[in-house]
């Protein structure tokens, strides 16, 4: 009987390890962003990237690059925001691609600054009509053009699995619209909790390594 048992917890731990590959619970981690202050720079009366959050209480602060030109936050509002995955949505692809010409090192400053308008027009073709005096709009739409281009060449780099988009799903101050979306590099997060998804590969091997486990005791049991 007790051999049976275990085989029964085997088989059930392996059950839940690939039931966990189902694509509801493929990117489910919720966060807490808090938004702390703007890095400093700005374009106009516009700030850019980065914004500072700090995500799950944490003391250490995470910096975002804003997606969202028409919507407003204000410093000390908080919300929950899930992580979406970067790898299958165009758009995402190309913030990503934006994303990763402002944060490669050495970036200058106008780089930094027309990567956040060249994001913002990528969600909002709107933006353009107020882009301020030290914004070449001749050079976000190069960014454009080039991100739309690398995406079309690239359907599966690694290079989005290095960023993730946080979306706002609740919490944020009645009356207020919906905060904005942000995009940030998935490597450096400073914060405790919102652990990963494991990835598929690992959960894989974890249930069929529990299954065969289970089918050998179990073939034992019935060889005695």
């Amino acid at each position: 009987m007790k051999k049976l048992n275990v085989v029964l917890a085997l088989m059930a731990v392996a059950l839940f390890a690939l039931l966990s590959l189902s694509p509801l619970k493929a990117h489910a981690d919720t966060v807490t962003m808090t938004y702390e202050n703007p890095g400093g720079q700005s374009t106009g009366n516009d700030y850019v990237y980065p914004y500072y959050f700090s995500i799950n209480g944490s003391s250490h602060y995470t910096p975002l690059m804003c997606l969202s030109f028409t919507q407003e936050i204000a410093q000390g509002e908080n919300w929950t925001a899930t992580f979406t995955q970067i790898a299958g949505n165009t758009q995402y692809e190309e913030a990503a691609y934006i994303f990763s010409l402002a944060t490669a090192s050495g970036a200058s400053q106008t780089t930094i600054a027309d990567a956040q308008w060249a994001n913002w027009e990528l969600f909002d073709s709107g933006a353009s009509s107020s882009i301020p005096n030290g914004v070449s709009q001749t050079d976000v739409t190069t960014m454009l053009d080039n991100a739309a281009s690398y995406v079309a060449a690239n359907q599966k780099s690694s290079l989005y699995s290095e960023y993730q988009i946080y979306v706002p799903v609740s919490g944020w101050p009645s009356g207020d619209n919906t905060p904005q979306t942000f995009i940030g590099d998935s490597s450096s997060q400073n914060f405790s909790g919102g652990a990963s998804t494991p990835e598929p590969g690992s959960l894989v091997l974890l249930g069929t390594g529990m299954f065969g486990l289970a089918t050998f005791m179990y073939r034992r049991r019935r060889i005695a």
